[in-house]
């Protein structure tokens, strides 16, 4: 009877043991999510593409669109211009 009594203490043991591990696990992946996405939310505000307009509708204007786009295309294009002047140039 001891033995049973020894053996089902290691097993409630080990499985709170599991759980604890198993919720600090999952405590630190939904922590790194939410830094994940909120520093993806903050490159969206600085280019202007957070998707909400100050009326708060999730719908955007055409005008609105073009705009965004157009600030995309121009960030795209400075980031290109970046990576061109880190390019070495070849000497032919």
């Amino acid at each position: 009877m001891a033995e049973q009594n020894s053996s089902s203490a290691s097993l409630l043991l080990s499985a709170l043991t599991g759980a604890a591990v198993g919720a600090a696990g999952l405590t630190w992946w939904l922590l790194s999510r939410a830094e994940r996405r909120q520093a993806l939310g903050d490159q969206f505000k600085r280019l202007g593409l957070n998707g909400v307009q100050e009326n708060g509708s999730s719908q955007a204007s055409p005008e609105n669109l073009e705009q965004k786009v157009n600030r995309l295309n121009l960030a795209i294009e400075d980031v290109r211009r970046q990576l061109e002047s880190m390019a070495p140039e070849s000497s032919n």
